[in-house]
C-alpha cells in the first residue's frame, strides 16, 4: 500500500471548531479539497468548494490561489484537527501578468536557443556565449542584446505569451522586462523598468523619462541604476552593496555622463541586504525612487 507524501501540515484547534458539525468543516478521517485563499498574520485562510472559509494555524510553501488536497487527522487528546497536505497545485497562470509575476528571462533564453523565429537574436546569443566575459565587458554588447531582446519580447510572432503585456504597458508609457545575461548562465537576470511622465500640457521636450535597471555582478553584487532625463538635465542614482567599491571610478563615470551634453546630478547609495528585487518596485506610476 502506497503511503502518500505529506507536503506540509496545518492545524485547527478545538477552540476554533463550531459547537455543532457544520457543512464543510474538516472531520477526522475526511479528505477534502481547498484553495489557499490568503496568508494571515497568524496562519492561512482556506476556502472550501462550497465557499466555506476556514482559518488554520501554520504555514505552507505555496502561493495564494494554490489548490490543496487535505487529509484531516485528529490531534492528541481532542486538541483539534491536523490538516495534512497530500497534493498541491499552483494557481492558474495569469496570462497577461505572467511576465511581471513569473518573470520572462528563462522563457526568452529557451526560445533563442531553439526557436527559428528568433534567428537574429539567436545569432547574437551564440556570439555572446562564444565571447563570454570578454564580450560582456563591451557596452555595445549590452546595448545590442537589450534592444534585440526587448524587441522580441514585444513581438507577437516571437513572444505570444509576453507581447500583449508589453504592448498594453507601452500604451501607458511604461515597460517591464527581464532579460537573461547570456555570458552569465544561471545568474539573476537583468531587470528593467521604463516609464514616461505624460502631462498633456507639456510638450515632447518637457516630458520626463526614467529607466531603472538591476544587474548582478560577480564582484560588486547587485547593482541598481536609475536614470531620469528632463529638459534641465540628467539625474543618475546608483545603488550598490558597498558604495566604497565605486569611489575609484566615480570621476570617470561622471565625466562619461557629462559627455552626453547635459548637466548631470549623480548620487551613490548603499543597497541594504534583503532589499526586494526591482520587480517589487514596478507598477507605480510614476515610480518615485530617484530620491
Amino acid at each position: 500500500m502506497d503511503i502518500p507524501a505529506i507536503l506540509g501540515s496545518l492545524q485547527i484547534p478545538a477552540s476554533a471548531a463550531p459547537s455543532a458539525p457544520s457543512l464543510g468543516y474538516p472531520l477526522p478521517g475526511q479528505t477534502l479539497e481547498a484553495t489557499l485563499e490568503a496568508v494571515l498574520p497568524d496562519g492561512l485562510l482556506l476556502r472550501l468548494p462550497d465557499g466555506t472559509q476556514l482559518q488554520a494555524q501554520g504555514t505552507l510553501p505555496f502561493p495564494p490561489g494554490s489548490a490543496l488536497t487535505l487529509a484531516a487527522v485528529p490531534l492528541p487528546e481532542g486538541a483539534g484537527v491536523r490538516l495534512q497536505v497530500l497534493r498541491a497545485s499552483p494557481p492558474p497562470r495569469p496570462a497577461l501578468l505572467a511576465p511581471l509575476v513569473f518573470g520572462e528571462a528563462a522563457g526568452l533564453m529557451e526560445r533563442v536557443q531553439s526557436g527559428e523565429a528568433l534567428m537574429p537574436l539567436a545569432d547574437l546569443l551564440r556570439h555572446l556565449l562564444q565571447g563570454g566575459q570578454a564580450i560582456a565587458e563591451h557596452p555595445e554588447s549590452w546595448s545590442t542584446w537589450m534592444k534585440e531582446a526587448i524587441k522580441n519580447l514585444a513581438d507577437p510572432a516571437a513572444s505570444p505569451d509576453e507581447s500583449a503585456f508589453h504592448r498594453l504597458q507601452a500604451k501607458e508609457g511604461t515597460g517591464w522586462f527581464e532579460l537573461p545575461l547570456p555570458w552569465a548562465p544561471g545568474a539573476e537576470p537583468m531587470r528593467l523598468w521604463i516609464e514616461e511622465d505624460r502631462d498633456p500640457s507639456q510638450g515632447p521636450s518637457d516630458r520626463v523619462h526614467r529607466v531603472f535597471l538591476s544587474v548582478p555582478f560577480s564582484t560588486l553584487g547587485e547593482v541598481r541604476l536609475g536614470l531620469e532625463q528632463r529638459s534641465a538635465g540628467l539625474r543618475v542614482r546608483l545603488w550598490v552593496q558597498d558604495p566604497q567599491q565605486v569611489a575609484s571610478i566615480r570621476q570617470e563615470l561622471e565625466a562619461e555622463l557629462a559627455s552626453l551634453g547635459r548637466p548631470v546630478d549623480l548620487k551613490v547609495f548603499a543597497l541594504p541586504p534583503g532589499t526586494p528585487d526591482l520587480r517589487a518596485m514596478a507598477g507605480a506610476s510614476p515610480l518615485q525612487a530617484m530620491g
